[in-house]
């Protein structure tokens, strides 16, 4: 009885690391790409933003988007892009076609059934109801829409986008021009981006 005991005391020691571990498939605030961008989940934004307000980036993908990937693994899992994004924003992945309920600002909203599977109420929303993949948007601390971003952009197009927005030169009292602002970027990175084969 005391070698049963012993074995089974020296299996559970060996095993308690690996019993640790969480099971089962990621859960949305799991999600972390690489590079810099620390992904929350939407909840994990909202609770965050009511102690420390600010800019809000939200990743509106589908798990079927070849784009989406395309931008996970060339804009998102880029250093440099990582660092402007995390200085900045709040940084959230929602797949926009999640189907649990979300209760945000009063309301519950849900997963609407339709097409080729269906979307989530809250990212037609924010998308302004044109539900196309990418679609990134870009909000102020108090979730009101300054812009949506569609399609893919790769790191030299979307750099100046985000810093242009961080700077918050998109409101009218800083009277900046976009076309501007973009033709004078200069980014800050140490090497030039080269595309990934």
């Amino acid at each position: 009885m005391k070698s049963y005991t012993k074995y089974i005391l020296s299996l559970l020691l060996v095993l308690s690391p690996f019993m640790m571990l969480k099971a089962g498939p990621p859960i949305e605030s799991d999600i972390e790409k690489e590079g810099k961008i620390k992904w929350l989940s939407w909840e994990e934004m909202v609770k965050l933003n009511e102690v420390t307000p600010k800019k809000i980036f939200i990743d509106f993908y589908t798990s079927w988007c070849g784009w989406c990937k395309v931008m996970d693994r060339n804009t998102f899992g880029d250093d440099y892009v990582g660092e402007l994004m995390s200085k900045d924003f709040y940084c959230v992945k929602f797949d926009a076609e999640r189907k649990d309920n979300i209760e945000f600002q009063g309301r519950t909203w849900t997963f609407v059934p339709g097409g080729r599977s269906g979307y989530h109420q809250l990212a037609a929303y924010f998308m302004q109801n044109e539900l196309s993949y990418p679609t990134m948007c870009i909000l102020s601390p108090k979730y009101e829409l300054i812009t949506p971003l569609k399609g893919y952009l790769s790191p030299p197009q979307f750099e100046p986008v985000i810093t242009y927005v961080a700077q918050d030169f998109w409101m009218p009292s800083k009277g900046k021009n976009f076309e501007a602002y973009k033709q004078s970027y200069k980014s800050g990175r140490a090497t030039p981006w080269i595309a990934p084969e």
